[in-house]
């Protein structure tokens, strides 16, 4: 149309919303009345009579949609038919069918054993009923120019917080677990050993742990009463029921006290920060120390969880909280702050004060591996359909010639796509219940299958996002060809379309290598890290708490020990050794201090003989020795703590600990006492025996087992009525690594299946690509040309696609590598071999994937490819 035309708007109204039945009819009437009005009464005049005309036709009538059984992709007949078309296309095209199933139920296996995974730590500390009012109670203390953070806060805080501030509906104080490694429980003449706690009366108001006995008001009233577990009660008793109101006793170090049992909660969950076997009152701890004893300040050694009112406002209550150590005990230098309980599990790390992850890294991490692995299976489904086009190309010209709409073809290849998405899913679901027994061995956890809401509905989003992401491009690019073209058999080759096939294969294997070189470097990480002399012999030592007899007559127990065949040296100390758990203390004074800067200082109570016992070397000066009367005021630190004192010549210099002095008697060498996450910090060894606990022993090479037993036996003997319990040194070394080790299994696993179904895409690539180039490859052979040359021409496409991948894969790879090596203070350099020795891999891989199909198009008989010519 030439000259004025109808208002654009007028028009798409009638596009949008009249039945398509209809609008040919009314646009073809109210175009003509347009000209015609234009010539008798104007442009403008015309434009508006056109613009009523058309919303005049928006009425029921014109705008009823009828089903069109024809052209509806919809009905339920069109449905039918769109099934059993896919379900022939994937018969005819078996090996098509097999690498996209394999392809996609891998990539669903790693998703959903993942989205286990993460939906559980996600959960954690998740399940009580107050979770949106329980906090922890946490502090920051300045040290120096950076502030520490830490759980330990003054137990003084459960009275006072009540008082002062009316958001608070209870405090709920407890001592922390890591102080106790275990209890003796004792009925008549069974004794077990339990892991225990004592707890605050209000424990059970607070956590929503349910008591199958008992009552959640008065379990913990009387100092002389026990709350015990469902396990612990049928151990000792039989049944929870036989339990209730029976007397047991309950033991720890030389401390033991007889009580009756007034509850027996549930066995506490696996997705619990809090596990226990028994409760013991808090005012029970009273009687082993008095807190008359222990100072009113903020920071202390307790955890305080605070339930706040219903209608609190926390932001209001933070900033009461962060003036009141100063406030009510005139400390500067602290501030309280609230941390939900539940986010101590997944944020539990701090940096100067900042909150800076946890465990939370890893479920980012592993929930990004989840989306890429997914993503790669994705792109081979779109990769083999569009190469696979030339077979579909008189199907998709045919359906349009008998007037199937592109709506309806988009349709029907999607719910290809969303059926090949379901059967994957089932074939995924029963790979997943056969791999989880051994995939929770691998994550200590115990998760399940369990068709819950949630699960269902993560299964249902998972098949729809896969096959509508795997379909889309596929359907995009096939319905919208030509369909006189197509009746030809022939495509419309298009340079974006090809690039973007390029573009995707390159980001498969841009994965793959990144998942190579990182598995790499978390690989040579904790090799590092296991390898690496910590300072002290970790291997063959053991260590048990004394109780009883033991820790009342600690030296005699000591010297026995000694004497068992088997046993090379034995010592004890207050705590581990390996990550203790007190926090560094101000509080040393030496002569030359700066009285500005507040160096924090871990300090350790130890038995003659500990330093002898763990194999701690002494670089200058002596350890303790019993032939130095004076050693009762003597301290024994590390290289770390004489270089930030700035001492010289340090051995028989004077310190002052908490107003007391003490003589310097040596300087130990270095040791990592925490992980390999932290730099070494100042440390302080202090002989005071009175205040050791747990027996350290180093047992002969090769003589373990044998040794164990005639310790445990001895044990028995000299302290009946006690539980032995023991751990290795080194399991609790390893045990500061789990994540990482974790990071590595997993990492591993995961990394292989990327590059399977790289593989497997790559594979059916190569596959369609020498059957597109076979005449081509026929003539060239015709012509002289050899099976190399061949070989080396259909591979070379290949192999660039892979070289752009390595280019863009190795910096990133160093970028993400750096970042998480970064949380080590200690850790690896990552150097050039290990990005070449990836590159090298992912082309081995390559050219062996593609080696088959291209040998196998390069020795075909050249005339079967040429008969048709």
């Amino acid at each position: 149309m030439s000259g004025p035309r109808p208002p654009r708007w007028a028009a798409y109204l009638l596009e949008k919303f009249v039945n398509p039945r209809f609008l040919e009819d009314i646009q073809g009437n109210l175009e003509e009345l347009f000209a015609r009005r234009v010539h008798e009464a104007g442009a403008t005049r015309a434009r508006c009579e056109y613009a009523l005309a058309a919303i005049r036709h928006l009425t029921p009538y014109f705008l009823k949609r009828t089903p069109d059984p024809y052209h509806s992709s919809l009905n339920t007949g069109m449905l039918k038919n769109h099934f059993i078309s896919a379900w022939r296309h994937f018969r005819k095209n078996i090996q098509f069918t097999l690498l996209n199933v394999v392809g996609l139920s891998t990539g669903l296996v790693c998703a959903l054993l993942i989205y286990l995974w993460v939906t559980d730590e996600l959960a954690f500390d998740k399940f009580h009923e107050k979770d949106s009012r329980l906090y922890q109670l946490m502090i920051h203390e300045k040290g120096g120019d950076r502030l520490v953070t830490s759980e330990g806060t003054g137990g003084i805080l459960k009275e006072f917080l009540p008082a002062d501030m009316p958001e608070v509906e209870m405090v709920v104080c407890t001592t922390p677990a890591a102080w106790f490694q275990k209890f003796s429980l004792s009925r008549e003449n069974t004794t077990v050993g339990a892991s225990g706690n004592f707890v605050g009366p209000d424990y059970f108001r607070a956590f929503s742990f349910p008591l199958v006995r008992g009552s959640a008001q008065s379990a913990l009233a009387d100092k002389n009463s026990v709350v015990i577990s469902e396990q612990m009660a049928r151990r000792l008793f039989g049944s929870p029921q036989q339990a209730m109101n029976r007397l047991v006793e309950w033991k720890w170090q030389a401390f033991s006290r007889k009580c009756q049992v007034t509850g027996v909660f549930r066995d506490l969950p696996a997705n619990s920060s809090e596990q226990a076997d028994l409760l013991i009152p808090l005012s029970a701890w009273d009687e082993i120390l008095p807190q008359s004893n222990m100072p009113n300040t903020a920071s202390g050694p307790f955890h305080n969880y605070v339930v706040l009112r219903p209608d609190a406002d926390v932001h209001l209550l933070e900033q009461k909280l962060a003036g009141y150590a100063k406030k009510r005990f005139n400390d500067a230098n602290s501030t309280l702050f609230l941390r939900k309980y539940s986010d101590g599990y997944l944020h539990g790390k701090y940096e100067n004060g900042a909150r800076s992850g946890g465990r939370i890294e890893y479920v980012r991490l592993f929930s990004a591996i989840a989306a890429f692995i997914l993503l790669i299976a994705c792109i081979n489904f779109m990769n083999l359909s569009t190469a696979k086009a030339s077979v579909r190309v008189r199907e998709v010209g045919v359906k349009k010639a008998l007037g199937a709409s592109r709506l309806t073809l988009i349709c029907q290849f999607l719910g290809e796509s969303i059926l090949m998405s379901f059967i994957t899913l089932v074939i995924a679901l029963g790979i997943v219940w056969l791999l989880l027994p051994r995939f929770n061995l691998i994550t200590g956890k115990q998760l399940t299958l369990q068709p819950d809401t949630q699960l269902v509905a993560a299964l249902l989003a998972m098949m729809l996002v896969t096959g509508l992401l795997a379909g889309s491009y596929p359907a995009l690019y096939l319905s919208r060809f030509n369909p006189a073209l197509t009746l030809k058999g022939k495509l419309m080759h298009v340079v974006g379309d090809l690039w973007v096939r390029k573009g995707l294969v390159v980001f498969q294997f841009a994965v793959s290598v990144i998942f190579i070189i990182s598995v790499v470097v978390v690989y040579k990480q904790i090799d590092y890290v296991q390898s690496k002399n910590p300072g002290y012999e970790r291997a063959n030592i053991v260590y048990f708490e004394m109780e009883g007899r033991a820790a009342a007559q600690r030296d005699a127990f000591l010297e026995r020990l000694r004497t068992l065949p088997g046993v090379a040296n034995a010592s004890s100390i207050q705590q581990k050794i390996i990550l203790p758990a007190f926090l560094p203390a101000t509080g040393v004074r030496w002569d030359g201090k700066n009285q500005k800067d507040e160096i924090r200082f871990y300090q350790m109570p130890v038995n003659y003989g500990l330093t002898e016992t763990l194999g701690i070397r002494m670089i200058a000066g002596r350890s303790f020795s019993k032939d130095f009367g004076s050693d009762t005021a003597s301290v024994v630190l590390n290289e770390t703590a004489i270089r930030r004192m700035g001492i010289t010549d340090p051995v028989g210099k004077q310190i002052m600990i908490g107003g007391r002095a003490r003589n310097i008697v040596g300087v130990a060498r270095d040791f990592h006492f925490n992980s390999f996450h932290e730099e070494i910090k100042p440390f302080i060894f202090r002989l005071s025996p009175d205040e050791t606990m747990l027996a350290t022993v180093k047992i002969r090479p090769g003589e373990v087992p044998a040794t164990l037993a005639k310790i445990r036996a001895f044990y028995r003997d000299f302290n009946p009525g006690y539980a032995f319990d023991y751990q290795f040194l080194d399991y609790d070394y390893q045990v500061q690594y789990a994540s990482e080790q974790l990071v590595a299994q997993l990492a591993r696993y995961f990394a292989a299946l990327a590059i399977l179904i790289s593989c497997l895409g790559l594979f059916g690539l190569a596959a369609f690509t020498a059957e597109r180039r076979r005449k081509e490859i026929g003539v060239r052979k015709v012509l002289g040309a050899t099976t190399g040359s061949v070989v080396a021409m259909l591979s070379r496409e290949f192999l660039m696609l892979v070289s752009v991948a390595i280019a863009i894969a190795c910096p990133l790879a160093w970028w993400l590598t750096e970042r998480w090596l970064g949380q080590f203070a200690y850790h690896i350099q990552t150097g050039a071999g290990i990005f070449a020795g990836a590159a090298l891999a992912m082309t081995v891989i390559t050219l062996a994937t593609i080696s088959f199909q291209s040998v196998r198009a390069a020795l075909a008989n050249p005339t079967q490819s040429l008969k048709s010519e």
